[in-house]
């Protein structure tokens, strides 16, 4: 059966050019289709509808980050101390862990997040058992491995104690989001621009929306406040809607459907219930 997704939106940005009162369409996971209104009446029958007045509409993001250390990041530990608790940790551990870490970075509009990890494991765990576009951030002084044809990119951290790599730790220039008091983008500028660069340093294709690429997209409501009518502004504003409060009402990676109408559709509060007993276990709640 053939999914399909029909998004009307007061304005997208395409990570190219900005489209006012326009419209997306999605089948299979790729986007086919991308223009203003009205939308083509035989694309308008489409499996899912989303969208709406005031709905802006930009190109997910791609972030590194260390979500198995999550119950640390108020800590601000450094690489060398972040591995250590990884290899303390049990493979379900560490995805029980990673899951509020994986909640937050989806609620930021991010689809594709490269993770930190001493192995593959975590992130083919969370990219069969979760959702979204995976990598793999690793420590430049762990052991090389390959990756399996599920997961996207490659980057290597270093930091003190673990010299060299392509990014350093903590370095947000890079939208790195390691090493920091929690995953936090404002101050970062413009971030899609950030994103794109890290995308580049992975070795994967920018994220547009465009036809014949896969769907890495994120729906923003800027019908009420904060950032009400933001889509009336011009395109450097609208590439500010990342940081600027308005809420994620979805986030599609591929054929997932992250996040829908502001909720999580795949980590709940038992999940995250879970996460907080196992740092309680851990000394870290």
């Amino acid at each position: 059966m053939t999914l399909s997704v029909l998004i009307n939106a007061a304005a997208i940005y395409t990570g190219k050019e900005l489209i006012k009162d326009s419209y997306v369409y999605i089948e299979d996971g790729i986007i086919r289709d991308v223009g203003p209104q009205p939308a083509p009446e035989e694309i308008q029958d489409a499996t899912l509808l989303i969208g709406g007045e005031g709905r802006v509409v930009v190109p997910g993001l791609t972030a590194v980050a260390d979500v198995a250390a999550y119950p640390l990041r108020y800590m601000r530990p450094k690489l060398t101390a972040r591995m250590e608790f990884y290899r303390r940790l049990k493979d379900e551990e560490l995805f029980t862990a990673s899951l509020p870490g994986v909640y937050e970075l989806h609620m930021m509009g991010v689809t594709t997040a490269l993770v930190e990890g001493l192995s593959p494991s975590l992130s083919l765990s969370l990219a069969r058992r979760i959702g979204g576009f995976y990598g793999v951030a690793r420590p430049s002084c762990s052991e090389e491995f390959s990756l399996q044809p599920i997961l996207r990119g490659l980057v290597t951290i270093g930091g003190e104690g673990c010299p060299g790599g392509q990014v350093q730790d903590g370095d947000r220039g890079l939208l790195v989001l390691t090493g920091g008091g929690g995953y936090v983008m404002d101050g970062l500028g413009d971030v899609l621009s950030i994103s794109q660069r890290l995308r580049r340093t992975a070795g994967l294709d920018e994220a547009l929306i465009e036809p014949n690429r896969p769907a890495e997209i994120a729906v923003y409501d800027a019908s009420k406040p904060p950032a009400m009518l933001i889509y009336r502004a011009g395109e450097d504003e609208i590439r500010r809607i990342y940081t600027s409060h308005a809420a994620l009402e979805s986030l599609i990676a591929g054929m997932e459907i992250l996040v829908e109408m502001g909720e999580h559709m795949r980590i709940g509060r038992k999940h995250l219930h879970e996460a907080a007993q196992l740092y309680r276990r851990l000394g870290y709640a």
